[in-house]
């Protein structure tokens, strides 16, 4: 619930300080400052200092970007933390303000000593918020616009409320003026550790769904390009009239600015507080060590998709007693090159949220396709179910029992369906208990299918609950309805501990 107050108080923001827009880059205004990545500053090798988005500068100049702020990551508020994201699978990187949400953009059509001036004020990615990395000799990074081929300069001899002001304007080889680090802020300020769980743990009684929703990948799915609000519609139909009942729902293939209105709907429709956290499915970036978050494909009308829906990833909609969430980048596979042609690989993601007072840790993934390109021999999403496992079970402290599970593109041991590897999640069957798990006596590692494919349907989607767990019911109703996934319910039991 917070999470919407604050996009809401952010989208105010927007609309009193974007202005003058270029007419064909103008759209309508949804900032969100939801976390799409790891948020990035600044800082410039040329004056030492952290870039800053200047959001209460007027008119023309608002959110411009300066060199301005000192100190270290410890001290640097929102107008100095960006993210980075990608509408073009990592070809270049859009920079999005954490203080009003929108992203950094090449002001092309300025003329004089403001030619080129970055501002945080575009509120979907075109050419003008699109930044080449090219990663420098020192370590440092220069940015070459996209808008006008030119390198990001910090005006360092400029003075007053321009002094230090980024501009592409830059024409040669980049010198300290157009060089900048880019410091992780999660790695440099670490995270906030998992709260001490609840102790004695007491029975719990809940239920959970997953459902990969398909809202930005396949063209074919009801779901492709909705916004927030008809998605939460469908999310909470999916409930039926139980949506007061369930404690989580893995959502898989959602928008980063879906979460918001997902929030809403659940609250609307259960009476009670929610917390939609998400993760974002990244792409390596050219010329660069760097990963941006995948843009969703922008919403809109027919033939006029311009509305921004943020990055592409996972959710995991939790009460809002939840207290604490991570985000985990998953093992992919890199990019690969063949001959001029480059194959651009998603890199995936995990999510975890805990509720302490009921010593519950709900965990949701979606692993590497399978297809040709994307892990075809199994090998990353082993890794990935391995690497799910340690953070169920070597990383979250005891007293913790963990749900999990998504879309894990992979069928179970025990399936007797031709696609591989069926090894893959044979350690989570081992350590938990599936919901599906000992439906058939002599295929206990197997469960019914969740994904219509060719002609046919295997079993890729999966909730995972502790070994000690009764499955009270495991229900896989065959409907995808506006995906191309079966929703996955778990009603589960778990005892005092």
């Amino acid at each position: 619930m917070r999470r919407l107050i604050c996009h809401l108080a952010a989208l105010c923001a927007a609309l009193f300080t974007v202005v003058a827009l270029p007419t064909t880059e103008a759209h309508a205004a949804d900032a969100s400052p939801l976390p799409g990545g790891h948020r990035f500053a600044l800082r410039s090798e040329a004056n030492g200092l952290f870039v800053s988005a200047e959001i209460n500068d007027p008119g023309t100049q608002a959110a411009k970007l300066r060199a301005r702020t000192a100190g270290g990551p410890e001290v640097l508020g929102s107008w100095e933390k960006f993210t980075l994201h990608s509408d073009d699978k990592g070809v270049t990187a859009a920079l999005r303000s954490e203080a009003n949400g929108l992203y950094v953009t090449t002001e092309v059509n300025y003329t004089g000593g403001h030619a080129g001036l970055l501002r945080a004020r575009g509120t979907a990615i075109g050419d003008w918020q699109k930044f080449h990395l090219e990663k420098q000799p020192n370590g440092n990074y220069a940015l070459k616009s996209k808008a006008n081929g030119l390198y990001v300069t910090a005006e360092i001899n400029d003075s007053g409320t321009d002094q230090a002001m980024l501009r592409a304007r830059g024409t040669t080889s980049p010198g300290s003026w157009e060089r900048f680090t880019l410091v992780d802020l999660d790695a440099a300020l670490g995270g906030v550790s998992r709260p001490a769980p609840a102790s004695p743990a007491t029975a719990e009684d809940f239920r959970v769904m997953s459902w990969n929703v398909c809202a930005n990948v396949n063209e074919t799915c009801g779901n492709h390009r909705v916004g927030g609000d008809v998605l939460g519609d469908r999310i909470v139909a999916r409930l039926g009239g139980a949506a007061a009942d369930y404690d989580a729902l893995f959502l898989q293939e959602i928008c980063e600015k879906h979460t918001g209105a997902i929030e809403a709907k659940l609250e609307a429709a259960t009476k009670t507080g929610w917390h939609v956290r998400f993760a974002p499915i990244q792409y390596a970036v050219d010329g660069s060590l760097l990963k941006a978050a995948r843009s969703c494909a922008k919403t809109g009308t027919e033939n006029a998709w311009t509305v921004d829906r943020g990055a592409y990833g996972i959710g995991l909609a939790v009460p809002d007693a939840s207290t604490w969430s991570k985000a985990y980048e998953l093992a992919s596979p890199p990019n690969q090159t063949v001959g001029t042609t480059v194959t651009r690989i998603e890199q995936r993601a995990a999510l975890c949220a805990t509720i302490p007072a009921r010593a519950l840790q709900f965990c949701t993934a979606h692993f590497s396709s399978g297809l040709a390109t994307d892990d075809a021999t199994g090998k990353y999403r082993k890794d990935q179910a391995n690497q799910l496992r340690d953070i169920v079970h070597a990383e979250t402290p005891a007293g913790y029992r963990t749900v999990f599970g998504g879309d894990f593109n992979v069928v179970p041991p025990d399936s007797t369906a031709p696609d591989g590897p069926k090894e893959a999640l044979a350690d989570l069957y081992a350590a938990d208990r599936e919901c599906d798990e000992g439906l058939w006596a002599d295929r206990p590692s197997d469960g019914r299918v969740t994904k219509p494919v060719d002609g046919r349907a295997i079993k890729i989607d999966y909730i995972f609950a502790p070994a000690t767990a009764q499955i009270v019911s495991c229900e896989v109703p065959a409907d995808a309805g506006s995906s191309d996934h079966y929703p996955v319910f778990a009603h589960l039991r778990l005892p005092s501990a």
